[in-house]
């Protein structure tokens, strides 16, 4: 049981599948924001309730696999933080959207709704920043400064989303995709602690 949870190479899998299913669920649709009408997005969650719930069925399986990654990296305070704000950020975007699609409410009541959506999703940029960089502390300085980058976009994003700056609401969500593969590769690869050994053992 410990090696599907608590190794690196662990963590490598874990994080390929998050990212294989967050794709997966991410091309499934694009949902409105609060920045459309109520009418609207009461409309669009009307023509396309199956595939929304669909959708958010897989992003719940995508989060346990993230939770899986992050409990696979090497602990520290500022990871475990940022991973349940995530968690939380995360389940407020799924299940408000399962929500809208069983209640079916006024275009008014979807507005609102679609507006807490887009605070948690705020929210979960937010918490992404801070998993990053916290998980890549023990990585070697050239991820972590990737890290820095991902982080940076993320925050931005999140703080500029809620006033209509779509700028980065494409690029935020993919370097951090591109972040979580690269880490998974390297855990693959070469886990952490066989860095520190085989620089132990040469010097």
């Amino acid at each position: 049981m410990r090696r599907l949870i608590r190794s690196q190479r662990a963590a490598g899998g874990w994080g390929i599948a998050f990212v294989v299913l967050l794709l997966v669920s991410a091309a499934m649709v694009s949902l409105p924001t609060a920045g459309e009408s109520g009418e609207r997005i009461a409309a669009f969650y009307s023509a396309h309730a199956q595939l929304i719930s669909v959708q958010q069925v897989v992003g719940i399986v995508a989060l346990a696999a993230f939770i899986a990654f992050a409990l696979s990296l090497p602990p520290n305070r500022w990871l475990r933080r940022a991973l349940w704000a995530f968690v939380v950020s995360e389940l407020v975007t799924n299940i408000v959207p399962l929500i809208i699609v069983a209640t079916k409410p006024a275009s008014d009541a979807a507005h609102s709704l679609t507006f807490v959506e887009d605070l948690a999703d705020s929210a979960l940029f937010l918490s992404v920043a801070l998993f990053v960089v916290a998980a890549a502390l023990t990585q070697p300085l050239w991820l972590r400064a990737a890290s820095y980058v991902v982080a940076a976009a993320c925050a931005i994003r999140a703080m500029a989303s809620p006033f209509g700056v779509t700028a980065l609401d494409q690029v935020a969500p993919l370097i951090f995709v591109a972040f979580v593969l690269l880490l998974s590769v390297k855990l693959l690869v070469r886990p952490t602690g066989e860095i520190r050994s085989s620089a132990t053992t040469n010097g």
